[in-house]
């Protein structure tokens, strides 16, 4: 009988092909580091992006009511001062009948026509109050440029310097508006220098005492 052949020994080298190389496994670690470095700024680029709209839209919102609020408190002017040409236009009628009673020179005197300018005057006036118009205080007043109209100057030690002395045409205020300012006279401190007599007189007396 013929014995059997023996097996041959397996090759216990393993094959180049099935060997992972180590090259290709340092390589991957550093692909997927790169890309989750990658997603990070993209992921913070789209935050900023974001916060940025965001930013924006607050932003247009906040100038948004303010344009309501300034449309608003412009309609809220133009009713609250909508009658300010009609009222100036009536101003002139009130300098007429304070004319008119200025010159009754008997307060005494109470004909009817008299008691009827008052009672004109008095329901103009209250007329004008309810609509807002009210008389500026001048005489006495320290001097405001934006309520006062200055037309002259008068010599008087009855009011300090700079102050209102006299009141020649009322003015008046539509709510807070000036609607016509006062026309004044601006009272300054007298001169005191002395007065000297016109030549002929002094001439005169001169000949009179030297005959």
């Amino acid at each position: 009988m013929k014995e059997p052949k023996p097996n041959p020994e397996p090759n216990m080298e393993p094959s180049e092909t099935n060997e992972p190389s180590s090259g290709s496994n340092a390589a991957e670690p550093a692909s997927l580091e790169q890309e989750v470095h990658s997603l990070k700024t993209e992921l913070e680029q789209k935050n900023n992006e974001l916060k940025e709209a965001q930013e924006k839209q607050l932003r247009a919102f906040a100038e948004m009511e303010n344009y309501k609020k300034r449309a608003a408190r412009d309609q809220m002017e133009q009713l609250r001062y909508a009658n300010e040409k009609l009222l100036r236009e009536l101003l002139p009628v009130m300098d007429n009948l304070e004319r008119a009673l200025s010159h009754v020179k008997d307060p005494s005197e109470r004909s009817p026509w008299i008691e009827g300018v008052e009672l004109t005057y008095r329901q103009f006036l209250d007329v004008l109050k309810k609509f807002g118009v009210t008389p500026i205080a001048s005489v006495g007043e320290s001097f405001d440029p934006s309520r006062h109209q200055a037309v002259t100057y008068l010599d008087t030690n009855e009011h300090p310097e700079n102050h209102v002395a006299e009141e020649l045409q009322k003015g008046y205020l539509y709510h807070e508006r000036v609607l016509r300012p006062s026309m004044v006279a601006v009272a300054r401190k007298p001169s005191h220098s002395p007065v000297t007599e016109a030549p002929e007189k002094k001439e005169a007396e001169d000949d009179d005492k030297n005959p």
